[in-house]
């Protein structure tokens, strides 16, 4: 039993130990203390046939999927997201115009259905291409005259407002379709000078009526007629 161990124990080493031993062969001759393996050919030494070794080819990984400098987008929760069917500028119109004298104005929004509050979604708007800084919450709001700065409006020009949709973060929702109007300035023509006294205004009468004439008075009033058989009185 122990050589046998020895022997298993001394052909796990050999084919561990080096692929040449394999090539040259091994031997095995008999020693004082048991059998001896050599990959030297000896006078009494007999080689030694070793089974194959099961060789299994290596798996090859797959290929590393090239860094993307574009980070993956999260997943939208489809469920969750609020869709907007409609939504668009109802003031001012289209094509239309708007009297900017005091250059606050009144713009209306139309949505459907109504805007979200509870996920802190607002309005926002701009006029050519320059936010007006401000989010709202309802259809009907004005821009402020501070919008302007120092400088009036400006008057009988074509102005673009643009309205969108904007969640907690900012992020563009929806946009409305772009309005394009004409500003323009209101005036009084002919107005009076401040000083210059109008003359009092007379009002309306109407003319007389006349009165209708009074009926002709017959020809036998006041004389009295006496029936035949009667005396005329005294």
């Amino acid at each position: 039993m122990k050589k046998r161990c020895i022997v298993s124990l001394s052909i796990a080493w050999l084919v561990a130990g080096s692929s040449l031993l394999f090539a040259q062969g091994v031997y095995v001759i008999q020693g004082d203390k048991g059998p001896v393996f050599t990959d030297q050919p000896q006078a009494g030494a007999k080689e030694v046939k070793l089974r194959p070794i099961s060789v299994v080819p290596a798996v090859k990984p797959p290929p590393a999927k090239p860094a993307s400098s574009t980070p993956a987008a999260e997943p939208k929760n489809e469920a969750s997201a609020p869709v907007y069917d409609s939504f668009s500028v109802v003031s001012p119109a289209n094509d239309g115009s708007l009297a900017i004298n005091s250059g606050s104005f009144e713009v209306r929004l139309a949505i459907n259905p109504p805007l979200q509050l509870g996920e802190g979604h607002a309005f926002v708007v701009s006029l050519n291409g320059r936010q007006v800084g401000q989010r709202y919450t309802a259809t009907e709001f004005m821009i402020p005259r501070e919008f302007w700065g120092d400088e009036p409006p400006p008057s009988n020009q074509f102005m673009q407002l643009d309205a969108s949709i904007v969640d907690k973060q900012g992020q563009i929702l929806k946009r409305a379709a772009p309005v394009r109007f004409l500003g323009r300035y209101v005036t009084i023509l002919n107005r009076p000078h401040p000083h210059q006294l109008m003359p009092p205004v007379q009002p309306h009468r109407p003319p007389p009526v006349q009165k209708p004439p009074p009926p002709p008075k017959p020809e036998n009033e006041g004389v009295s007629i006496i029936p035949p058989g009667k005396k005329m009185p005294k």
